[in-house]
């Protein structure tokens, strides 16, 4: 016997109406910023760590070479760790730069976002790709058909936390992913209105 009650309650949210819904975009320099604000919040503290004992074995190493000049591993030992201080400083920015590399090579994608009461739908939006010539040999062959995929985030079940900077508002899951909600792409009522939601709602 199927289950009645999981049916009617999967019918009720197929027919739920959002408390904001709102379609959007993201350039380059908004995903740069998201993951600035990324790192400030997670990844400082780790990095900064690193940049420390590096440091320190670095003061070690200079006082032990002042202390005894002629001891060769201690400049082998000094260039190593010249090399992970300037390693550990850089890190992020590398990170950025590839991430965004990455992203100047793909088709832009569009989004939409819907946000309930108990969890958070994203639509991405499938492009054709440019620059693909299409050959169509037989007239009644089925075509390609793109739908959007779907990413649900529930509060409660998923780990989310809210991020805010000054040109976007960025939901994190799992202290690993960005989505990144451009200002830009939002009237202002839409804004606070995803803002004080997931304010309330993930506060941390």
């Amino acid at each position: 016997m199927p289950d009645l009650a999981k049916i009617a309650e999967s019918e009720k949210k197929e027919e739920e109406e959002p408390i904001v819904r709102f379609s959007y975009d993201n350039t380059l320099d908004e995903t740069d910023g998201a993951m600035k604000s990324f790192q400030k919040t997670f990844s400082k503290k780790r990095g900064r760590i690193s940049i420390i004992a590096y440091a320190l074995l670095l003061l070690a190493i200079i006082v032990g070479i002042i202390l005894n000049h002629t001891a060769v591993p201690l400049y082998f030992a000094l260039a190593f760790c010249g090399f992970g201080m300037y390693y550990s400083i850089t890190d992020q920015k590398r990170t950025r730069k590839r991430v965004i590399k990455a992203l100047s090579d793909m088709n832009p994608e569009d989004y939409c976002c819907s946000v309930f009461s108990d969890r958070i739908e994203i639509e991405t939006i499938i492009k054709p790709k440019e620059n693909v010539i299409e050959l169509e040999i037989d007239d009644d062959a089925d075509k390609e058909i793109l739908t959007p995929v779907k990413t649900i985030f529930k509060f409660g079940e998923d780990l989310l936390n809210f991020l805010e900077n000054d040109d976007s508002l960025l939901l994190v899951y799992n202290r690993r992913q960005i989505y990144c909600f451009p200002k830009r792409c939002m009237t202002p009522e839409q804004e606070d209105k995803v803002r004080d939601f997931l304010t309330e709602k993930l506060e941390s």
